[in-house]
């Protein structure tokens, strides 16, 4: 009996086999094409953003000065990307929650997070279970306004200069106190701090905000604070200032040295700023488009003028810039919060 035989494909005259070289060929230029269309809809994305509102999470409450300045960008960015961009107050646990919030929000740009430095580089030294990684979850937009926290004290307490408190501070022990905006606060380490590098023991008040802090300090139940939005109690004669923190003096308050100047350059570490920020994933190019419109509006002669009269600096930086100043107000805050032992609790 014969065997059967195996079937043979017909091949057409003229026509041969590919060669493996040839199928490997035709392999990577498949790879190359899907590679290309997978980055088409990032491309795509940034080339007409935004499409749709943009939210911009605001991390304190309606009526201070983020959600001022918030309010101010997010009305020049509607007018000049053609989208609404709407702010939404996310207040509570020094930030943290507006913080989580836009971490999880989808990395597309049309969640942003404007902020105060100390919810990303303070918290997380001196609060408990923060939720995120402040470097890792986040990608940097743009800076919005440097703060220039000036030294601040009732006129009662009698002094002219930072030399003058620390000699009154020295001649009564335990007896001057200052207020902060809460435990763990801007306020508290700068003033934990100047105790440290003064040898002085100034007692702590903490309180819930910043308006019963001014107020009391006001009303002479505080001797001084610190504060980066009360030049206009400076300029009317109720309070004094005696040196700011940062390293050039105050636009607000040009006659006040800076602490380097008052021979206390260790106080410069505690500074600050507000910035807007995204997920971490965010394209590149959604996050350029969006630093140079911010920028835009923070130029504006008016905006300058309007954030100057708040008591802070107008600024325009890169992304990059404001990541590395991220990072560089991280580690100086590790080094104070070992330093003078402090805590929110």
């Amino acid at each position: 009996m014969d065997e059967p035989q195996t079937p043979h494909r017909a091949v057409r005259p003229g026509r041969r086999c590919p060669t493996l070289y040839e199928i490997d060929l035709m392999m990577r230029k498949l790879f190359s094409l899907v590679a290309v269309s997978a980055l088409v809809p990032v491309a795509a994305m940034a080339d007409t953003f935004p499409s749709k509102p943009v939210t911009i999470v605001v991390s304190v409450p309606a009526g201070g000065t983020i959600d001022a300045i918030a309010r101010m960008v997010a009305k020049d960015l509607g007018e000049s990307m053609g989208k609404q961009f709407v702010v939404e107050n996310r207040p509570g646990a020094n930030g943290n929650i507006a913080a989580d919030y836009v971490r999880r929000a989808p990395a597309d740009g049309y969640t942003l997070l404007m902020l105060a430095s100390s919810t990303l580089a303070l918290g997380p030294y001196v609060m408990q279970n923060v939720p995120f990684d402040p470097i890792k979850d986040f990608a940097p937009v743009a800076m919005t306004a440097g703060l220039n926290m000036a030294l601040l004290v009732n006129p009662k307490v009698g002094v002219s200069d930072v030399k003058g408190l620390v000699e009154k501070m020295k001649a009564n022990p335990g007896k001057l106190n200052y207020s902060s905006t809460g435990n763990g606060s801007f306020p508290h380490v700068a003033g934990a701090l100047l105790n440290l590098e003064t040898h002085t023991d100034a007692t702590h008040v903490p309180y819930k905000g910043l308006a019963p802090s001014i107020q009391d300090l006001l009303a002479g139940q505080v001797d001084f604070t610190f504060d980066s939005g009360s030049a206009v109690h400076v300029k009317s004669g109720k309070l004094k200032a005696l040196a700011v923190i940062g390293p050039k003096r105050a636009s607000a308050l040009p006659d006040v040295p800076t602490f380097r100047e008052a021979g206390l350059p260790e106080l410069e570490k505690v500074s600050g700023w507000h910035g807007v920020f995204a997920p971490a994933g965010t394209p590149a190019d959604v996050i350029k488009r969006l630093n140079a419109e911010i920028n835009k509006s923070l130029k504006k002669p008016d905006s300058v003028e309007r954030i100057q009269a708040m008591g802070f600096e107008s600024v325009a930086t890169t992304p990059e810039e404001l990541g590395n100043a991220l990072r560089t107000e991280y580690k100086n805050f590790g080094d104070l919060i070992a330093k003078t032992k402090i805590s929110a609790y």
